[in-house]
C-alpha cells in the first residue's frame, strides 16, 4: 500500500487516532441544511469568551456607577447619651438626616435634638426645652466645589466608564466577528478544494478502467496506463491533504461556533455549503469616511475616555479656588421651658453663617491639574492617530476588495481557458494525437485553477468583511 493510501486509511473515520480524539471536548453540530456565515456570528456574539468576558466588563461599569450614584444618597446619623451618674445628671438624643445634591453642590439637613436635665453652664447649648428641637438648613458652596465636586465628577466619569465598557464591547465583538467569518470562509473554501480533489480523483479512477480494457485491446500503450496510475496516487495524496485542511479548519470553526451552554460546537461536513458566493454589489464605491469615524468604537472609546479625563481636569482646576461656603438653618424648641433660665430657647431661631478657607500654596491643585492636562493632550494624540488609523484601514480595505474583486474575475477566465485545453487535450488522445501525461498535466492545471479560484473568492468574501469591520457596519 501507497504512503499515500497509509495516510488515507489513517485519517478514515474508523482508524484509530495516535494520542487520543484531537476534538475530544469538542461537540458535533447536528445537521440542519447548510451553515451560514449569520449562524456563526450570532453563536460568537452570545457565546464567545472574549465577548462573555467584555460583557461582565460592561456589568462591572454599571455597578461602579450605581457606587457613585450612591455617593448623594441620605444619611441617617442618630447619637443618644445619658449620664445618670453625675453632679449634673442628664440625658441628650441627637438624630440628623443629611442630603447631599448634585445642584451646585448644595447639600441639605433636617433634625431633632432633645436635651434634658442639669447643665453645666459651659455646655448651655446642649439644652432643650421638654418637647426637643427641630432644626433644619442648608450649606452651599460658593466657589471650590460649587460648579463641580469629587461626587459629581466621580458620577460623571462613572457614566462615561459605562460608555467605555459598551464600546469596548462593540469594539470586542467587531474583532471576533472578523475573525469567526475568516474562519467560516476558511472552512467553506477547505470544503471546496476537497470537493475538487475527489472530482479529481473519481476521474483518473475512472480513465484506469477505460485504460485497462484498451491497453487489454492493444489501443493504448501500456505506459499511458501506468502514467494514470501514477497520477491516480497522487490524487490520493491531494484528497487527502483536502481532507486534513477541513478538519483543520472546522476545529478552528468550532471556537466561535458554540452550543447553548457555551461549548464549541465542530461543523458537520453535511452543513458545508455547496458554493462559494459569487461578487455582488461594489460596495466599495460607496464608502463615507466620516460615518465610518463615528461609528467605529475604537475612535469613540478614545473620544469617551479624553472626556472622562476633562471632567478631572475640571475638577482639579476647581480645586484652585478658595473654599467660601454658605449656611442657613432654622431651629425651634419644642414643649415646655425647664426652667426660667431656658424661656430664652423657645422662640424660633435663624441662623446665617460663611466658611472662607484660603490655601497658601496651592501646591497639590497645582499639580494634579498639570497631570490632568497632561492627561488631556496625551488622549487628544491618541485620537489624532486612531482617526488616521481608521482612514488608512478603510481605504485599505476598499483596495483589497477592488483587487479580490478583479481576482475573482481573472480567475473565473482561467479556469474557463482550462477546461477547454482540458477538452481539446482529451480529444486529441482519443484520436491517438496526445498520450495521457498531456491528458493529466491539463487536468491538473484546470484543478489547480479552480483551487486559485476558490482562494480568490474566499480571499473577496474576507475582504467583505473587512471591509465592514473598517467601516463598523452590521454583518450577514
Amino acid at each position: 500500500m501507497t504512503l499515500a493510501l497509509l495516510c488515507a486509511v489513517a485519517l478514515g473515520a474508523d482508524a484509530p487516532r495516535a494520542g487520543g480524539d484531537v476534538t475530544a471536548g469538542v461537540r458535533p453540530s447536528p445537521g440542519a441544511g447548510p451553515l451560514s456565515l449569520g449562524e456563526v456570528l450570532l453563536s460568537a456574539d452570545a457565546a464567545f469568551p472574549l465577548v462573555v468576558s467584555a460583557r461582565a466588563d460592561v456589568d462591572a461599569a454599571d455597578g461602579e456607577r450605581l457606587a457613585a450614584a450612591g455617593a448623594f444618597d441620605p444619611a441617617w446619623r442618630t447619637r443618644a447619651t445619658s449620664v445618670p451618674v453625675s453632679g449634673y445628671p442628664q440625658t441628650r438624643l441627637d438624630t440628623v438626616i443629611e442630603a447631599p445634591t448634585p445642584w451646585w453642590g448644595a447639600s441639605f439637613f433636617a433634625g431633632y435634638r432633645l436635651g434634658v436635665g442639669k447643665y453645666q453652664d459651659y455646655y448651655g447649648f446642649r439644652e432643650t426645652w421638654t418637647g426637643g428641637e427641630l432644626r433644619a438648613g442648608a450649606a452651599v458652596p460658593l466657589l471650590r466645589d460649587g460648579p463641580i465636586d469629587k461626587r459629581r465628577a466621580d458620577l460623571a466619569k462613572a457614566e462615561l466608564s459605562q460608555q467605555l465598557a459598551g464600546l469596548s464591547l462593540e469594539q470586542q465583538r467587531l474583532a471576533v466577528r472578523r475573525l469567526a467569518a475568516g474562519r467560516y470562509w476558511d472552512w467553506v473554501a477547505a470544503g471546496r478544494k476537497r470537493e475538487i480533489a475527489r472530482g479529481l480523483l473519481q476521474l483518473a479512477k475512472e480513465r484506469d478502467a477505460q485504460l485497462a480494457t484498451r491497453a487489454g485491446a492493444g489501443d493504448v500503450a501500456a505506459f499511458d496506463r501506468q502514467d494514470n496510475q501514477r497520477a491516480l496516487v497522487q490524487r490520493e495524496a491531494l484528497v487527502v491533504a483536502a481532507q486534513r485542511a477541513v478538519e483543520n479548519a472546522a476545529l478552528e470553526l468550532s471556537l466561535y461556533l458554540r452550543d447553548e451552554a457555551g461549548e464549541p460546537v465542530l461543523p458537520a461536513d453535511e452543513r458545508l455549503p455547496s458554493t462559494l458566493p459569487l461578487p455582488e454589489a461594489h460596495v466599495e464605491d460607496v464608502v463615507d469616511l466620516d460615518e465610518a469615524l463615528a461609528r467605529r468604537p475604537d475612535v469613540q472609546r478614545i473620544a469617551a475616555a479624553k472626556q472622562r479625563q476633562e471632567v478631572e481636569l475640571s475638577l482639579q482646576k476647581n480645586q484652585l479656588w478658595p473654599r467660601l461656603d454658605v449656611g442657613l438653618a432654622v431651629s425651634k424648641d419644642l414643649g415646655a421651658s425647664p426652667r426660667p433660665e431656658a424661656d430664652a430657647l423657645g422662640p424660633a431661631e435663624l441662623e446665617v453663617s460663611a466658611l472662607l478657607d484660603v490655601p497658601l500654596l496651592y501646591r497639590q491643585p497645582r499639580g494634579r491639574v498639570d497631570v490632568a492636562r497632561a492627561g488631556v493632550a496625551k488622549l487628544d494624540a491618541e485620537l489624532k492617530l486612531a482617526r488616521e488609523r481608521v482612514r488608512v484601514e478603510v481605504r485599505d480595505a476598499v483596495s483589497a476588495l477592488k483587487a479580490a474583486r478583479e481576482r475573482v474575475g481573472w480567475a473565473r477566465q482561467e479556469v474557463e481557458v482550462a477546461e477547454q485545453l482540458e477538452r481539446g487535450e482529451r480529444t486529441r488522445f482519443s484520436l491517438g494525437d496526445s498520450t495521457q501525461l498531456f491528458v493529466n498535466l491539463r487536468e491538473q492545471t484546470t484543478v489547480e485553477a479552480r483551487l486559485r479560484e476558490v482562494d480568490a473568492l474566499a480571499d473577496f468574501q474576507k475582504a467583505v468583511v473587512a471591509l465592514q469591520v473598517a467601516l463598523a457596519v452590521p454583518m450577514r
